[in-house]
């Protein structure tokens, strides 16, 4: 009897990647456009619920497959995901490319015991990294997270996200900015094109509470 190896997608055509992306953009809940408060301050844009992309086990598969062609691309050993939104993504990638998992503890995370290990799972000394998160903007979560995996001996080679929103940064950690990152959309392909050039001039420029421009976005339902 002969058995089969399912075999990867193969994510080298664009069409095929902005079909992911578009189902990434389109899970219930994960995009909410319009205006709201974060850290009382006033945010064009509600923030990313990517707990959303988890809730479909199918696009979390494909969202895997994805993360684990870039995986092999890098030669990497172990899949690392960051707490907490990365863990579920990292999980799927391992389990798609035949790799080792682990998961690395949010650096300072009160919550922990003194004595708990930063890194659970497979054993990341002196081996190939993939870092796992759900998204990246400065990039300050990439740095604590891979300075935590560079003490316990790992070579943090690559970061695979499902957003990258460094456009819309004000600022990108060299660290992040250094590393080859992959990710499955950008905030520009989440967003309709009027919303997104209003979210990103909003954002860099600063807009006060009284720029009329707050009410050219869509207001939250």
């Amino acid at each position: 009897m002969t058995t089969s190896t399912p075999q990867l997608a193969l994510w080298t055509q664009q069409e095929t990647a902005d079909e992911l992306a578009a189902r990434l953009a389109t899970a219930p809940g994960l995009v909410r456009p319009g205006a709201t408060l974060w850290d009382d301050a006033r945010t064009p844009i509600h923030p990313l619920s990517m707990e959303s992309a988890y809730a479909d086990p199918e696009l979390l598969r494909d969202l895997g497959a994805r993360g684990a062609h870039f995986a092999r691309e890098l030669g990497a050993d172990v899949i690392v995901g960051a707490e907490t939104a990365g863990v579920p993504l990292a999980a799927s990638i391992a389990l798609a490319a035949g790799l080792p998992f682990a998961f690395v503890r949010k650096p300072g995370y009160r919550g922990h015991e003194v004595d708990e290990p930063p890194v659970r799972g497979a054993d990341v000394a002196g081996r190939r990294v993939l870092f796992v998160d759900d998204a990246v903007a400065s990039g300050s979560s990439v740095e604590r997270f891979t300075a935590s995996l560079v003490g316990e001996g790992a070579e943090v080679i690559g970061v695979f996200v499902l957003v990258d929103m460094r456009e819309v940064a004000e600022s990108v950690n060299p660290v992040a900015a250094a590393l080859p990152t992959e990710s499955v959309a950008t905030s520009h392909g989440l967003l309709d094109a009027g919303v997104h050039e209003l979210t990103v001039d909003a954002l860099l420029n600063r807009w006060s509470d009284s720029d009329p421009r707050w009410d050219l976005l869509p207001q939250a339902a």
